[in-house]
């Protein structure tokens, strides 16, 4: 499985879900993120990623199609579950070049450097996710325990 697809993205709220670290490291966040990884080396085509965060728990995945919208929620909004045919709502936007996410995934990169760096671009409140650099680790440890993932 092709990793940021719908399987993979399911696989990783699974890993999420059972990652005992990353709910206790997590555990005080609300605050749902779109992964947004923009082509570069062997990627084509941008992928835009759903990933539902609350109180340790993931609480959803979803790759959204080409052209689909999302809108950017206010700071400490409640998170708005997914519903078909409405959409996606999320407080914060993670974007960066797809060469760049594989550096994370591989663990060379760690995402909250790479963000200090200027690797990747955050939309949301800053101060609120460097109180959450475990958390943010631990959403990458709980990449590599997906089976099978292959990149572009």
């Amino acid at each position: 499985m092709k990793v940021f697809s719908d399987e993979w993205a399911e696989a990783y709220m699974k890993g999420l879900n059972e990652n005992a670290n990353y709910k206790a490291a997590a555990s005080w966040w609300t605050g749902d993120f779109m992964f947004v990884v923009e082509p570069s080396g062997n990627l084509d085509h941008k992928i835009t990623m759903f990933i539902g965060l609350y109180k340790g728990d993931c609480t959803g995945a979803k790759v959204l199609k080409e052209g689909e919208e999302y809108e950017i929620l206010p700071p400490n909004s409640e998170p708005r579950p997914l519903k078909e045919g409405e959409k996606i709502g999320a407080e914060f936007v993670f974007s960066g070049q797809y060469d760049n996410w594989i550096k994370v995934l591989k663990q060379e990169l760690d995402p909250i450097q790479g963000l200090m760096a200027g690797k990747f671009k955050l939309v949301g409140n800053m101060a609120k996710v460097m109180r959450a650099t475990k958390a943010a680790q631990e959403l990458v440890v709980s990449t590599t325990i997906i089976e099978g993932a292959e990149f572009y």
